[in-house]
């Protein structure tokens, strides 16, 4: 009996040391959880412009940026101008009732960068993330649930590409 105490002892032993293995090897190749990128400095502050500030695009991106440790401040040295933006939804597929069984659900966001004298520091860019959908014609309302995920999903994909792109700029 106590030779199987120890045996248990040794494994758990070695599943720990091997945990911690894997750890330290992470860690050191630069392994980082997703949406927590290194910000320059110089970068940590951003203010964001856009016709429409009450939009849930605004509202996404200013939280993945507080997320990663940038402040939203009107009087930062650099703006992120959000110059349109748009979200679509349009039928990939008919069931034999001529009915919608697919959809696809498209955003689409065009942004620059430029500095408090106005000077562009990242010329106008078009960014965009799409999904689909199955409509489940004996569960409409799961069916129904499913697209403002979706919208939110593809309104935090769209401000990780505008965050990994506002990190890149060279800063003077």
């Amino acid at each position: 009996m106590t030779l199987l105490v120890k045996r248990s002892n040794f494994r758990s032993q070695g599943v720990t040391a091997l945990l911690i293995c894997f750890l330290l090897v992470a860690s050191g190749c630069g392994f980082k959880l997703r949406g927590l990128y290194d910000i320059p400095s110089s970068l940590t502050r951003v203010a964001i412009v856009t016709e429409n500030p009450n939009s849930e695009m605004v509202r996404t991106l200013q939280q993945a940026l507080q997320a990663n440790g940038v402040t939203v401040d009107s009087q930062a040295p650099f703006r992120i101008e959000i110059l349109e933006e748009s979200m679509t939804r349009r039928t990939l597929s008919l069931d034999s009732s001529a009915r919608p069984s697919e959809y696809e659900i498209r955003g689409e966001v065009t942004f620059q960068v430029t500095d408090l004298d106005d000077q562009l520091i990242l010329t106008p860019r078009s960014l965009m993330s799409e999904r689909s959908y199955n409509v489940d014609s004996s569960n409409i309302t799961a069916s129904e649930s499913q697209e403002p995920i979706l919208r939110q999903q593809i309104r935090q994909d769209l401000s990780q590409q505008i965050m990994r792109q506002y990190i890149r700029i060279q800063a003077p």
